[in-house]
Order: structure tokens, then sequence, then C-alpha cells
């Protein structure tokens, strides 16, 4: 049996994925910025060495916005999240070894549009920035080689949250407010937002790759919640803190972020969100990645 490969084993998802597959038996390794900087190119031969015993390579490895002088920021955006992936893609292309790559909602050109499906109009400078540009031009590349022979699948989360995530997201920092006991101040309550947990996208990943659904596929979480919600639940998860909702005239017209339509991924590979947001939250607060 081969092996599987997960690239980016340290970011939020890329945890979540190795301890998903190790839990399901699969032959796995996770593999760190220290076995291959993402920003420097291989050679066929040195990728050849990297994966000597692919069954398949599931790449989650990305290069998130930092800060810092712009240049330099958009130069390891695309190395990392563009070339990396055609160094990837043509690797396995000539190699016959499918790959899973996970890209994101980002690609969207209009992230509060309701009900979107993967056929949606992209993006090309808009919400998520260069890096959201960077995941649709990544996708194109893998395109380039599925049409060449490739199998591959590509997985549109939504918001994606789970152990690992930044303490200035949303949902790491309204919890970090609840457990020590904080206030939180909730200016915009009735916006919402699709939350989908690592474990759910991790789950979509491996369900698309053993049922061989090669495409893309939106995967979003149980429902959109309101911001106010999801402050409610930091509290109750954490059983400490208070919501104080800040919306005096409630006139800002509300928005729905990441409506994704997941119908192609169920049909395709029989996926359903399994972890709800108390469930997410409470594994977060828990310091559980299972």
């Amino acid at each position: 049996m081969g092996r599987i490969y997960v690239t980016g084993a340290r970011g939020m998802l890329g945890r979540h994925m190795v301890a998903f597959l190790d839990q399901k038996g699969a032959n796995v390794s996770g593999l760190t910025r220290a076995d291959w900087d993402v920003e420097n190119w291989l050679s066929i031969e040195q990728l050849d060495a990297l994966f000597c015993d692919a069954e398949a390579i599931f790449h989650f490895a990305a290069q998130l916005p930092l800060g810092g002088e712009a240049s330099r920021q958009t130069q390891s955006i695309f190395d990392a999240n563009v070339r990396a992936v055609l160094n990837i893609a043509e690797w396995c292309h000539l190699r016959e070894v499918p790959m899973v790559f996970v890209s994101g909602s980002t690609v969207y050109q209009d992230p509060h549009a309701q009900n979107i499906k993967e056929n949606a109009p992209k993006v090309v400078s808009g919400f998520g920035g260069f890096y959201g540009y960077s995941k649709w031009l990544a996708e194109e590349v893998v395109s380039h080689f599925v049409a060449e022979g490739l199998k591959a699948v590509i997985i549109r989360p939504s918001s994606i949250y789970g152990l690992g995530l930044s303490s200035d997201k949303l949902i790491a920092h309204y919890l970090d407010q609840a457990i020590t006991g904080g206030v939180i101040e909730v200016n915009t309550p009735r916006n919402k937002i699709n939350l989908v947990h690592c474990l759910d996208v991790a789950n979509a990943c491996w369900l698309a790759y053993q049922k061989q659904a090669w495409g893309v596929y939106n995967v979003a979480g149980p429902g959109n919640y309101a911001i106010e919600e999801i402050a409610h639940a930091a509290t109750e998860v954490s059983g400490n803190g208070a919501v104080k909702t800040c919306d005096s005239d409630g006139s800002s017209v509300a928005f729905v972020r990441f409506d994704l339509n997941i119908s192609r991924a169920r049909e395709a590979f029989g996926y359903e969100p399994q972890v709800t947001l108390h469930r997410g939250m409470s594994l977060m607060a828990n310091q559980q990645l299972l």
C-alpha cells in the first residue's frame, strides 16, 4: 500500500487531515516546511525522493496574507500558492499520482451571493485580495493538468475553523474573550457566515478521494451562523464571559458570507457536514483535533 502525503501538516487544516487519516488507518505522512519550503521550486528528481512511495498527494500548504512589504508578500503568496501547485501538479501528472487540492471560497467574485454554485463568477480582485486570486490561479493550473490526464479533486471550503485557528480570527477571538471572562462586543449581530470545521473538510477530501470523484466541489458547514449566535456559542462552550450587542438602530443591511451550494459534493461522494458549531468550538476550547 502506498502512502498519502499531506503538505502543510503543521497548519490548521493539515494537522486535522493527518489526524483524521491516521484514525482511518491510512498510511499517512505529514510534510512540513522543514521537509519542503513550498516557496522553493523542486526538480522532478527531488520530488521523486520526497514522495518516493506516494499513493496520493493531499496538498494543503499555503501562504496566508501576513502584512509587511506588499511586493514581498505578493511574491510569497504567488510562490507558495501558485508556483508550488504547478510544481506538484506537474509531478503528479508525470508520475500518475492523484492529487487533492484545497482551494477556498475566496475564489468567488461575490462572497455575499446566495446559493453559490461551483460555476459562479470568479474573482480577479476582491474580498480575498491577492490571496483569493492566487487560489483561483492555482485551480487553473490544476485544471491544465487535468486536461492532460491528471486525476484531481479540488475542494472549496467556506470559512474554515478548528484548533490552530489564528487568534485574530472571529471564532478564536470570541473563544479567548469568553474563556478569560471578558465581554464579547458584537457590532454586526445579524450578519451571517458559513463556518465549516476542519474535520468536515478532511472528511470531504477523504470521501472524494476514496470515491475517485475527480472534480471541483464546494464544501460547507451545517448552516449560516449569525455573528451574535457565534458569540453566544463561545460563552456557552466556555461557561464564562458575556455578550454585548452594539447594533443599536439595526439600520445596516445584513449579509450572508460564503453561502455555498454543496449539492455536487452530496451527489458525487455523499458529503454531509457533521460538526456543529458547538462541537467544533468545544474541540477548540479543549485543544482537541478529533
